[in-house]
């Protein structure tokens, strides 16, 4: 069965705290939303098996991928290739979407 809409109070969270919005057969949409700086502070480099497009809707929070590190704030778009190394540590309270591929 598709889901062609998913509401508020239909959405499930994840083990870091993220909330699983749409998904369709080939991607899937997530939310961080109001992450603490705190919550990232310990963070450690990993790969994932999937791509990474994001948006960052408020806040601030530094990207490194690939050996870069790159700031990020309100209206900044971003990537995360699959199988990178990359980690993340959160500035400023953040809220941001992303669309992972494919969809896990």
């Amino acid at each position: 069965m598709t889901n062609y809409k998913v509401s508020t109070g239909e959405t499930t969270h994840g083990e870091n705290g993220e909330h699983h919005l749409v998904k369709g057969e080939q991607s899937a949409m997530r939310l961080w939303h109001r992450e603490e700086p705190a919550d990232t502070q310990d963070k450690q480099p990993h790969a994932n098996d999937y791509e990474t497009l994001g948006y960052v809707v408020s806040g601030r929070v530094e990207l490194m991928v690939d050996g870069k590190t790159y700031s990020l704030e309100a209206g900044d778009s971003y990537l995360v290739p699959r199988g990178k190394e990359h980690t993340y540590r959160v500035t400023e309270t953040l809220t941001a979407v992303e669309v992972i591929s494919p969809a896990q």
